[in-house]
């Protein structure tokens, strides 16, 4: 019996051997962000999402033909749009964020086409913010435009960011080492953008769809 069970893994580490590859490559696309908030008295600001944009280099690891471990790393935009109903004031976010999703890649298909569904979790930090649009002076009454650098606050701003991804897609394997990939991905964030430093809690939370595509190479 001990010897059936020592065969039985013997042969499925050298089947898992066999299929064990390598792959290097590069992705790039676009993405939605929305950013919610609790607006408590501030009743009369909406917030919308925006697009932005996501490049990045990715390797993969795959154990055998249906399982893979894929880590990613990524320049992604998380942008927004707050405005408010009643007065043409409108403020628009655009984010830099550098994240490294690391994830199981599950693939089924032939030796051509294939589908995969990538699920895991991610960690990312906060690169860069500039604001532009439309504001007024509280005391004159006039609108005027902006677009500035937003200056982070180390008590107000929370840089580092985490959460859960997981993504869908298709694989089209055109030559011997190589294959293209498009794939649509959900960030969901479990970190605040602000930290609590104030009496009054003010959660506020980045969600980011990415429709991208990309190529890699197999070794």
């Amino acid at each position: 019996m001990k010897k059936r069970k020592m065969i039985l893994v013997c042969a499925l580490m050298l089947s898992m051997a066999v299929h064990a590859q390598w792959r290097v490559g590069v992705t790039a696309g676009a993405d939605y962000n929305t950013y919610t908030m609790d607006k408590q008295y501030e009743s009369d600001w909406q917030m919308q999402g925006r697009w932005g944009a996501t490049v990045g280099i990715t390797g993969q690891y795959d154990v055998t033909n249906w399982l893979g471990i894929r880590a990613d790393l990524n320049w992604t935009q998380k942008n927004y749009r707050h405005y408010r109903d009643r007065l043409p004031i409108e403020h628009k976010y655009f984010n830099d964020y550098l994240q490294l999703p690391v994830m199981a890649s599950l693939s089924m298909g032939g030796e051509k086409l294939r589908g995969f569904v990538n699920l895991g979790v991610y960690g990312g930090y906060w690169l860069s913010s500039h604001r532009e649009g439309y504001d007024m002076n509280i005391f004159t009454g006039k609108i005027y435009s902006f677009s500035e650098k937003v200056e982070f606050d180390s008590d107000r701003d929370q840089r580092w960011d985490c959460g859960f991804v997981g993504g869908v897609g298709l694989e089209y394997r055109f030559a011997k080492h190589w294959a293209a990939q498009v794939e649509a991905r959900y960030y969901y964030s479990t970190t605040s953008v602000q930290k609590q430093y104030t009496r009054v809690k003010d959660y506020r939370y980045n969600n980011t769809i990415a429709i991208q595509a990309g190529v890699n190479y197999q070794f």
